[in-house]
């Protein structure tokens, strides 16, 4: 992978920032780190990177509403973006095709709802890339050549 080529994570987990440095360190791939929504922005108009990694639940902005910012402006709009969320270990619900876990409780109805509603917004959203956690590195690896290429 050529060096010229920056990653940014936008992520409040310091375990998953670590890992994903980690990963983009052996690609060779400098990344530059905003803990949440709100510095993710800032970070992208500071300067701009070549793709991101962008979680969706996150503090202070989440994820969705990011993307959807970068979007629609158009000096941001055609960065690649990767979404790299746990929402489907959380909720139950498999965020590319909308598959169910089996129900254990009446909780698990509640957090199926909140999942699917979030399936839905990300499936308008149209990432780049969508990897779920816990992350496989040859898989985020991939995605992460495929668009950097």
């Amino acid at each position: 992978m050529p060096e010229d080529k920056e990653v940014l994570i936008i992520d409040d987990s310091e375990e998953n920032v670590a890992f994903m440095q980690e990963i983009l360190q052996e690609m060779g791939l400098p990344s530059r780190v905003a803990c949440n929504g709100k510095e993710g922005i800032q970070a992208l108009r500071e300067k701009r990177p070549d793709l991101v990694l962008l979680d969706v639940m996150m503090p202070r902005k989440s994820g969705l509403k990011v993307f959807q910012e970068m979007k629609r402006d158009p000096e941001l709009e055609k960065i690649p973006i990767i979404i790299v969320t746990g929402l489907g270990e959380v909720t139950g619900v498999d965020i590319e095709t909308g598959r169910e876990d089996e129900k254990e409780s009446y909780r698990d109805d509640v957090v199926r709802r909140f999942g699917a509603s979030l399936r839905k917004q990300l499936a308008g959203l149209t990432p780049d890339g969508l990897v779920e956690k816990p992350i496989d590195p040859p898989e985020l690896m991939g995605k992460i050549r495929e668009l950097l290429s």
